[in-house]
């Protein structure tokens, strides 16, 4: 039987990510501002910002997934 662990980080996932390696989840859970959706809720990104904010993110993710 394999044995699964999880573990919950609180944060900006561009800084929360850098402290892993490369090809460490199998999975990531984030929750986006959804380029100013839930602006009352998150503080939002405005629309024609959300591209230069989220490529950064991106490549955390990319970096820190394991190969599917």
């Amino acid at each position: 039987m394999k044995i699964f662990t999880a573990e919950i980080k609180h944060g900006d996932c561009v800084n929360v990510l850098s402290d892993y390696r490369d090809n460490t989840f199998d999975l990531i859970v984030t929750s986006p501002p959804y380029a100013d959706k839930h602006k009352n809720t998150y503080g939002g990104v405005a629309p024609e910002k959300y591209v230069e904010w989220f490529l950064p993110r991106g490549k955390q993710f990319l970096r820190a997934l394991k190969a599917a």
